[in-house]
């Protein structure tokens, strides 16, 4: 009986390391607050933690700005990506990235520091991008959406 609990044990066990763990540790983050509300809030100081897809990589005086398509993270702190978008937001940086550091295209998982809002434009539509500053992320790797194990279960018939 022992012997039966212990192999039940590892088998968990060895599950529990297939899942890849979320990027970033909670900790008082807020991941509650989608960017397009967050555009509307009047105080900053608050981390977040967001995600989505990179659209642009501006360089201005101080560094670069990374703009991005948010979108609603999974349990895993990824992407949804079939999921619609929740606006988009700015992380600025100190340094100046090139398109290797933040490629467009690519989705990310960020935790930074919600500072308050600017205005831009998307096309010739005015909008007002939430910005985070202190920010570290995690770019997912392509296809990162299809690497869940597919399961399945059946009784086949062949004739």
């Amino acid at each position: 009986m022992a012997r039966r609990g212990l192999i039940i044990a590892a088998l968990a066990a060895l599950l529990a390391a297939c899942a890849a763990p979320a990027p970033f540790v909670v900790d008082g983050a807020r991941v509650d607050v989608p960017a397009y509300a967050a555009a509307n809030i009047d105080r900053g100081d608050i981390d977040v933690i967001w995600g989505g897809m990179i659209v642009a990589v501006r360089d201005h005086d101080t560094g670069s700005e990374i703009e991005v398509l948010a979108q609603p993270l999974d349990r895993r702190q990824r992407p949804i990506t079939q999921a619609p978008s929740q606006g988009r937001f700015v992380i600025r940086v100190a340094q100046r990235l090139t398109r290797f550091d933040a490629p467009e295209g690519r989705y990310l998982t960020v935790r930074g520091r919600l500072i308050g809002s600017a205005e831009g434009y998307i096309g010739r539509a005015p909008y007002r991008y939430p910005i985070l500053a202190d920010a570290r992320w995690a770019l997912w790797k392509s296809g990162f959406q299809f690497d869940d194990a597919q399961w399945a279960l059946g009784v086949g018939v062949a004739l």
